[in-house]
């Protein structure tokens, strides 16, 4: 079984659940990801332009932009037997990204999760 994070691009910081709209987050250019995903996680295999896998120090993760255009997202897959709410705060953190898992919570640089 897998969990997903998605990542978006915030307009403007913090955001709360009110705040939340499609003007208030956006996709994350494909280039911007993968400039990213090489700094923050070197030893990623990529198979595509917009697909990479690997193993950090939380398990196993698979990035990945479906869709097209204003569509497209970065998608994070992985593991339910380990925790990455590390790995995750840390990627918004350190590129100004929000994220969100099927819970739902949200992630937000330097801020803790919270319930959307």
């Amino acid at each position: 079984m897998a969990k997903t994070y998605l990542f978006l691009k915030p307009s403007e910081l913090p955001l709360s659940a009110s705040d939340l709209s499609a003007e208030s987050v956006s996709p994350i250019g494909a280039e911007e990801v993968a400039t990213c995903l090489k700094q923050a996680l070197p030893s990623l295999a990529w198979s595509s332009p917009t697909e990479a896998s690997g193993e950090t120090e939380n398990g196993w993760v698979e990035f990945s932009q479906p869709g097209e255009g204003s569509t497209r997202s970065l998608a994070l897959r992985c593991s339910l037997r380990s925790d990455y709410s590390s790995l995750v705060q840390s990627l918004c953190d350190r590129f100004g990204w929000v994220a969100f898992d099927q819970t739902p919570m949200m992630f937000q640089p330097h801020r803790i999760p919270t319930a959307v």
